[in-house]
């Protein structure tokens, strides 16, 4: 956790902070999938602000058709990862928006119903575009839309090094294509700590941090082999004692590829940001490992 400037009592203090050689605070880098908590941290805004109901269906103009069976998905069953659309075998493969040229419209929103919405969990990159894509029907026009992460959260939690990538046709490419500093995930993270209040104002509906903390519908299967998987509620994963015993049951936790985490253990009042550009395969950085070892030392 850190003080100074991004805590409201003094008595919260940081913790601790490194840093490798060549990089800072100030090293900005990509997210990848940690930018989905960002994703459903603007819809916790405009939910307070009064501009979306996550239990309505989508108003995706492409869905509308009467016989349009995708009208049902709500907002929650994208959330969630429980949308029901085809994404492929790996939902997370989004190379054609990211990579070549594509966009969210023609990458996400023309995807066909494979089964009911809310009946089977599978993390999709599509999803989290899609709530982006909801975000923005909330907007009459797009400066309103490209301005509302900076003016709902941004500005007001000093998250000033974070940058949101948009496509070629302005839509917010939100599973993935976000930069910021390990001290700007820190803020957001703090933010759920005191449940969506920073310097006396509401942000964040009231609750929200066990609204996005509740495995809610359909969940990842306990394990994949020997190796627990944690579970999942609105755009986090959730490492609950029935899957991880030795972490408090409130732990909570954004991830991202090349080794990006951000953890938010409310019970223990604490933040982890770990931030990296791991090799692909292998083992991997044990993320599980590193937040006992953090609390065993805290302790």
């Amino acid at each position: 956790t850190y003080s100074a400037d991004l805590l409201e009592a003094s008595s919260d203090a940081l913790l601790a902070e490194r840093y490798t050689d060549g990089h800072s605070h100030k090293a900005s880098q990509r997210t990848w999938s940690v930018a989905k908590v960002i994703t459903s941290t603007l819809i916790g805004a405009a939910v307070q602000g009064g501009l979306l109901d996550v239990k309505k269906p989508t108003a995706i103009a492409d869905w509308q058709s009467p016989m349009d069976p995708r009208k049902a998905i709500t907002l929650e069953n994208l959330l969630h990862m429980a949308s029901g659309l085809d994404t492929n075998i790996v939902g997370s493969r989004t190379d054609r928006l990211y990579m070549g040229g594509g966009r969210v419209s023609d990458t996400a929103t023309e995807r066909a119903l494979e089964t009911k919405p809310g009946t089977r969990w599978k993390y999709a990159n599509y999803d989290t575009l899609l709530v982006g894509k909801v975000l923005r029907t909330a907007f009459k026009n797009q400066k309103a839309f490209n301005e509302y992460p900076l003016r709902a959260l941004f500005n007001k939690l000093g998250m000033n090094d974070t940058y949101l990538e948009t496509d070629w046709s302005g839509d917010f490419v939100l599973s993935s294509q976000a930069w910021t500093t390990s001290r700007d995930l820190a803020r957001l993270g703090i933010l759920y700590l005191q449940d969506g209040v920073w310097k006396g104002e509401r942000l964040l509906p009231k609750g929200w941090t066990n609204y996005v903390s509740a495995a809610k519908g359909p969940q990842p299967p306990v394990k994949v082999g020997d190796i627990p998987i944690p579970g999942y509620g609105a755009q986090f994963w959730l490492y609950s004692q029935d899957r991880f015993p030795y972490l408090p049951d409130d732990t909570i936790a954004a991830r991202g590829h090349r080794g990006q985490y951000l953890v938010i253990i409310p019970s223990k009042n604490i933040v982890m940001v770990r931030r990296g550009y791991d090799p692909a395969g292998g083992d991997g950085f044990k993320l599980e490992k590193y937040i006992a070892d953090v609390l065993e030392a805290l302790s």
